[in-house]
Order: C-alpha cells, then sequence, then structure tokens
C-alpha cells in the first residue's frame, strides 16, 4: 500500500530495486530533493522508464521518494506524491489516515490541506521537527508513516521505528525486496491454502496469504473478533500491523471511512484475507 523511501546522500539504490517498488505500487512515482537552499519536487510518473531516467540525473543527492498504490483519490498526478506543505517543506507518506480521503483527493492530500498547512502557517516549518508536535502527529496517523524534507536538507521520518533500514536506506515497508518465487511443490504447516476445505492439513505456500507489516488485504468472508467484538465484512479493506507466523494470524486496522476512527481485528487468520499488495 504505496512506499516511502528516504535516501541519504551518496547512497545508491539499484534500477533493479526501484523497479520491484514500482511493480508492487504502480499508481504513481515521485521523489523530491533540495539543491541551492530550493524544494525540487518530481512526480506524476506511470512509466518505469520515465520515472528512472529523471531519477538517475540526481541519484546521488539526498532523496525522498515514493511509489503510491491507491486507497482514496483518483489515480492522477495531484495525488501523487510528494507533496509541498509549502515552498520550502515537503513530505510523502505511506499508510492510512482515517478520517480523511474521498473518491477524488487522497487521505494524504486532505491530511495535508486541513491539518499540515495549517500547523507550519501558525507555528513554522519547525514545528514538524520537534518532538511534541511529532508525538500528536505519530497519534492522529496511527501506523502510517510520515517523511518530511525541507529546502535546507534537513528531513524528518514519523514513525520510522514501523519501517526499515537496508544498506544505508530507509523503507516504510518490505514491498522493495523481491517478490519470492511461488514454489508449488513446497509446503508449510503453518500456512494453509484460504480455499482448502481440510483446514488441518498442510497446504501450498500461496501468495495470497503470505503476509508483512504495512500490507493492503481484503477479507475474503465476513469476521468477527472474538475480542473486541467487532465485525468485518466480505471485501473490507484493512492493513496488516503484526504477523504471527506460528499461529498464521495477523493483527490489522480497518478504515471503515464513516466514524472517522478505525476499528482493529486481531489474530485474523491469514487464510481469510487476500493480499492486494501482490499483482
Amino acid at each position: 500500500m504505496c512506499i516511502a523511501i528516504m535516501k541519504p546522500q551518496g547512497k545508491i539504490i539499484s534500477k533493479k530495486t526501484l523497479q520491484e517498488c514500482y511493480r508492487n505500487n504502480p499508481d504513481g512515482a515521485g521523489f523530491m530533493f533540495s539543491s541551492n537552499k530550493e524544494l525540487h519536487i518530481k512526480k506524476g510518473y506511470f512509466d518505469f522508464k520515465e520515472f528512472y531516467e529523471e531519477y538517475k540525473k540526481y541519484q546521488d543527492k539526498k532523496c525522498v521518494i515514493h511509489f503510491r498504490i491507491k486507497t482514496h483519490g483518483k489515480i492522477d498526478k495531484d495525488n501523487c506524491h510528494p507533496f509541498r506543505v509549502n515552498n520550502s517543506l515537503g513530505f510523502i507518506h505511506n499508510g492510512i489516515i482515517t478520517g480523511f480521503g474521498g473518491d477524488i483527493k487522497s487521505d494524504t492530500v486532505e491530511f495535508n490541506e486541513q491539518v499540515l498547512q495549517g500547523l507550519v502557517s501558525k507555528w513554522g516549518n519547525l514545528s514538524l521537527f520537534e518532538k511534541p508536535v511529532t508525538k500528536l502527529i505519530e497519534a492522529t496517523i496511527g501506523y502510517s508513516k510520515l517523511v518530511f524534507l525541507d529546502r535546507h536538507n534537513n528531513h524528518n521520518i514519523i514513525n520510522e521505528t514501523l519501517g526499515q533500514w537496508h544498506k544505508g536506506v530507509w523503507y516504510s515497508n518490505s514491498s522493495y525486496k523481491p517478490t519470492p518465487k511461488w514454489d508449488t511443490k513446497t509446503y508449510y504447516p503453518s500456512q494453509y491454502n484460504m480455499f482448502s476445505k481440510k483446514k488441518d492439513l498442510p497446504v501450498v505456500y500461496n501468495k495470497n496469504n503470505f503476509l508483512e507489516v504495512g500490507d493492503l488485504c481484503e477479507f475474503t468472508r465476513d469476521f468477527t473478533d472474538n475480542a473486541t467484538k467487532e465485525s468485518f465484512k466480505y471485501g473490507d479493506v484493512c492493513e496488516v500491523l503484526d504477523v504471527h507466523r506460528t499461529t498464521s494470524t495477523c493483527d490489522v486496522m480497518v478504515d471503515d471511512g464513516y466514524d472517522g476512527y478505525p476499528k482493529f481485528a486481531y489474530d485474523v487468520p491469514l487464510k481469510i484475507l487476500d493480499n492486494n499488495d501482490w499483482s
């Protein structure tokens, strides 16, 4: 469900890795960098070759990069990341910000317009680099991650610990990794085929139930959480918060889009979730 990347100056991300990011998140790409005390944003790439030809000109600079999968809003340049908070500060987002977004504008766009721009207008750019404000934003965005970059080349990653550093580059989730090669002859006792009626038998390692934190999924049948008593319907979209391999379950968050509050489900069987992040 999108990937946000913070690449320090001098670090090089391979073309193969960027292609994997684009393949898993194909609804628009963009990046930004600072040069001569100006913030430059390049976005609206819906073809990897076009993106890479432009990006490689600046690949030695500190760059903030984004590849999108649509949740809210249209698939168009306006909803592509990065976004300007103002002329000297921009950001990218990975996740779902509950209570924002619709058919036209993404949740990120509305969060920027309704929260970030007003905050910075009153308290200045540095407010988004201070711990008290960072803590408030973290409480608002839940498991989402934000990466800010200003024209002076300062950056701030909100919810940094929910992402991962690899070879000196920060990624908001694991969709930069090569797609596993599915071996239909390999069986795993902790995984179950979602279509199998024999639930007590180990079955094929299946791409539809191989999930990682940050993946965007759909329920394939109705489900009621025993702990919270929350009910979820077939087709409800959720974000994976934690995966329990030994029990073949996971914890998820659902943005229902109505009351502005997320719902949570715990120990959801992997076999009833369809992973939308795999093409």
